[in-house]
């Protein structure tokens, strides 16, 4: 069974305009939740763009993959769904990876501050 060319690019089109909003969404998440942590602001931003290159470059490459699969019998409009199906599946999981790594950054920072804060409070009390 031939696959036309217009399956192929249709998938990768649909794909890249899901990817470049997932994207700039989480960009805009993103940047909120480093710039909650990070008191330079500018520390922030650079991080939170190589977390959204990073999701770009993993997403557009399992695009890239899906586009090339022909699950059998599949053929026509069928296909393009399966594959956008499948892309829509991985964007998900790569979106909430890079979301779950932003939970845990913020966390662990706003751990360190508490326990740099208790500390100082303890030393304070201390030499009283």
């Amino acid at each position: 069974m031939e696959v036309s060319t217009s399956s192929y690019v249709t998938t990768v089109v649909v794909g890249v305009v899901v990817t470049l909003v997932v994207g700039q969404l989480l960009r805009r998440v993103g940047y909120d939740f480093l710039a909650e942590v990070y008191d330079d602001l500018t520390v922030a931003a650079s991080l939170n763009r190589l977390l959204v290159t990073l999701f770009h470059l993993i997403a557009l490459g399992s695009l890239c993959l899906v586009s090339t699969v022909n699950p059998r019998g599949l053929d026509g409009i069928q296909l393009i769904i399966t594959r956008t199906g499948i892309v829509l599946l991985l964007l998900g999981g790569v979106y909430g990876l890079t979301v779950l790594a932003l939970t845990r950054a913020r966390s662990r920072l706003r751990d360190d501050a508490l326990e740099d804060g208790m500390a100082a409070r303890y030393r304070g009390a201390r030499g009283r």
